[in-house]
């Protein structure tokens, strides 16, 4: 495979993120720089840092304690997470003792020797939500209320707490007392995210009043089927916040199309001041957290911290107001000359406007690759996207579509494929396609995607086989019913008002929509990838699609989940996806032709 030597650092990319400032002036924050996710240390900014916390796989820093810093890790992608304190020696105390059980949504006591957390016991289905003392590990159940729940704050007395069951993109927040007892909040909302006790009230994420974006509300707790005044409540969503250590000022993450925007919010005066100085580029969100989780307060309330990312770089760890940068994961030379994207739009079948990301090499007309996101509530934005500059270094162009059902454009857009309308959103995948060879972007068209976007590029190839010469599904959905079935319990709690119940009035529809069931009609060659403890699309869903498909090739990682993470999977996953698409979208003549840097 001929590639550019100066793109071969990026066939494994470093990123830093999870910031968690120190209670004594440092930073912890977790970096697959050697390899896997660990937890280092920095005593200041740009210095040398140290590994703090290792299981041996990943593991990722949660909290500062009164007893020390808490972890979290799992194995082999597992998403089993298990938890530890650090030892003031060194190494790990554990403090969970289920092994099959999820360990989530862990929420800091006020005495700051408990949390907070939700626990699927042996495995099954239904959450248990209560506490974990830290220092003997003994964990009290509060309520198992049934289905998934995640733990959001502590009352500030310590007594109650805020829940929220979650259904996909819908849910519902509840008050919950130690007794099990559960007080509805914003009833009439679909949506309430990131429930905080302030010294005001109750701040929360919602989009209560059917409103189309996901606003910044605070609700009285004495009320809590009303909203009392809106902080944020605009055309944009909030994707996250976090508040500083007395509770009086957020720092809120705003979605403003391709970049966030992250400003400062006064909660008892509502002003906001100017956004923070960061530019193009989006606070992470990753499969390890949302925006909240990579964002956080200094001990003294004096500074921000947050992993942001550039479209044409790696996450990295910056402070504000100091616009400090603590940590360097990557050399900075590897990401010189890298294509930026430009927003774009296209029409598709039935007329409505789609928005997305295009990565063009230059001018002249290419090969392209449509690049589908996951979720489905997800959205391509301006993060880095190794893959994609690896592509557009052979000479490809890319385009990530935000096909209807992505967020960030309102929630009736969001739910313009929900159920029996999912076709419809495969539709626009393909007149993506169309669209590039119609404006000359295009002379040959790959698809791709990871997760749902592995499942839209199975139902782009059976949809329309003609129009694609290539695909590479990365961990996709194939058969609906077996997805469900096999998929761990709490999973297919989350996923049936979503997708559908492949066992109620949906279920015929859900087998017509399944590629499995035209495998045999892709004409394009296939790429396969996946992983085999991946607790979100099981294996079973690669292999069978690999065995029905007339052209196709699968590579499984063992120790990978869902997505490839571990720097020496990366390496050989990505150096095969190229060379995939070399031999099926470049003609001979093409191999070593330079693409120019835009």
């Amino acid at each position: 495979m001929a590639i550019k030597p100066q793109l071969t650092q990026l066939l494994q990319v470093t990123r830093a993120t999870r910031p968690l400032p120190g209670p004594e002036g440092g930073l912890a924050f977790a970096s697959n720089q050697e390899g896997h996710q660990k937890t280092l240390y920095l005593d200041r900014p740009g210095g040398g840092a140290r590994t703090i916390a290792d299981s041996g796989d990943r593991t990722l820093p949660e909290v500062w304690t009164d007893l020390g810093l808490l972890v979290r890790h799992d194995d082999g992608g597992s998403e089993i997470w298990q938890l530890s304190m650090v030892k003031p020696s060194g190494g790990l105390r554990a403090l969970t003792s289920d092994s099959k059980a999820m360990h989530q949504s862990i929420t800091l006591h006020p005495d700051r020797r408990r949390v907070g957390l939700g626990w699927n016991a042996g495995g099954g289905p239904d959450v248990s939500l209560g506490e974990l003392d830290l220092a003997t590990g003994n964990l009290e159940v509060w309520a198992t209320p049934g289905d998934f729940w995640d733990w959001e704050d502590w009352s500030p007395e310590g007594t109650r707490a805020a829940v929220i069951k979650i259904f996909g993109a819908w849910t519902e927040a509840y008050i919950l007392e130690r007794g099990g007892a559960l007080t509805r909040l914003l009833p009439e909302a679909r949506r309430v995210n990131e429930i905080s006790w302030t010294e005001s009230g109750m701040l929360m994420i919602t989009d209560a009043g059917d409103r189309d974006f996901m606003g910044l509300a605070e609700v009285d707790p004495e009320r809590p089927d009303v909203v009392r005044r809106w902080l944020i409540d605009e055309d944009h969503d909030v994707e996250g916040y976090a508040l500083d250590p007395a509770r009086r000022r957020a720092a809120v993450v705003v979605n403003q199309g391709i970049y966030d925007e992250v400003r400062i919010v006064d909660l008892a005066t509502g002003t906001t001041m100017d956004p923070l100085g960061w530019e193009e580029g989006v606070v992470l969100s990753d499969i390890t957290g949302d925006a909240r989780y990579h964002l956080g307060w200094s001990h003294d309330g004096a500074s921000v911290f947050a992993s942001w990312e550039h479209p044409t770089h790696p996450a990295e760890i910056y402070e504000w107001p100091s616009n400090r940068r603590w940590t360097q994961v990557s050399d900075d030379a590897w990401f010189r000359d890298l294509v930026k994207p430009t927003e774009t739009t296209y029409r598709t079948f039935d007329g409505l406007e789609i928005h997305g990301l295009l990565y063009r090499v230059d001018g002249s007309p290419r090969p392209a690759v449509v690049q589908f996101h996951g979720g489905p509530e997800g959205q391509s934005r301006g993060e880095f996207a190794p893959i994609v500059h690896l592509m557009n270094g052979i000479g490809v162009n890319v385009l990530r579509p935000n096909v209807r059902g992505s967020t960030g454009y309102g929630f009736r857009f969001q739910s313009l494929d929900d159920r029996t309308l999912r076709w419809d959103a495969v539709r626009d995948g393909c007149e993506a396609a169309r669209d590039l060879r119609r404006t000359g972007a295009a002379t040959k068209t790959a698809a791709m995607g990871g997760s749902y976007g592995g499942f839209m590029t199975l139902a782009v190839l059976v949809e329309d086989p003609d129009l694609w010469d290539a695909g590479v599904d990365i961990v996709g959905i194939a058969d609906w019913h077996t997805f469900f079935k096999n998929m761990p319990p709490w999973r297919g709690v989350i996923r049936k008002r979503e997708y559908g119940d492949p066992e109620g009035a949906e279920s015929e529809f859900l087998r017509e929509i399944s590629p499995i069931h035209r495998a045999h009609t892709i004409t394009a060659p296939l790429l396969i990838i996946h992983g085999r403890n991946d607790p979100r699309v099981p294996l079973h869903e690669s292999e069978q699609i690999a065995e029905k498909a007339p052209n196709a090739e699968m590579i499984v990682f063992d120790d990978e989940g869902h997505g490839v993470v571990k720097l020496a999977n990366q390496v050989i996953s990505n150096g095969r996806i190229l060379a995939f698409l070399q031999e099926h979208l470049l003609r001979a003549a093409e191999l070593d032709t330079e693409a120019k840097p835009r």
